[in-house]
């Protein structure tokens, strides 16, 4: 499967209801490479919103400083928000349905 699929948009939807739903958070963040337009087009796809970039703020694989996109859904928003409508199921370790 690509990405451009939507399995990277399905698994942030999921972990963001599981954090909302069953974790009961008050804000979700992702957070992205402003070069990396995918990662971005996910967070926007589910409703996020551009927060802020962070310069030098992530430690790249050659330990060169890269700047990070913060992208954030507050519990308030998340009702209303393209993430709150994907259908997903969730267990917990014990194979228990949580949603």
């Amino acid at each position: 499967m690509s990405t451009s699929e939507g399995l990277a948009t399905e698994i942030a939807a999921a972990l963001t209801r599981v954090a909302f739903e069953v974790h009961q958070v008050n804000r979700v963040e992702i957070r992205c490479d402003p070069s990396n337009s995918p990662s971005a087009a996910v967070a926007k796809k589910l409703g996020f919103t551009r927060e802020a970039t962070l310069r030098q703020r992530l430690r790249g694989s050659g330990g060169q400083l890269r700047d990070a996109m913060i992208w954030t859904l507050f519990k308030d928003e998340y009702p209303e928000s393209p993430a709150a409508s994907y259908r997903i199921k969730a267990y917990d370790a014990i194979g228990a349905r949580l949603m």
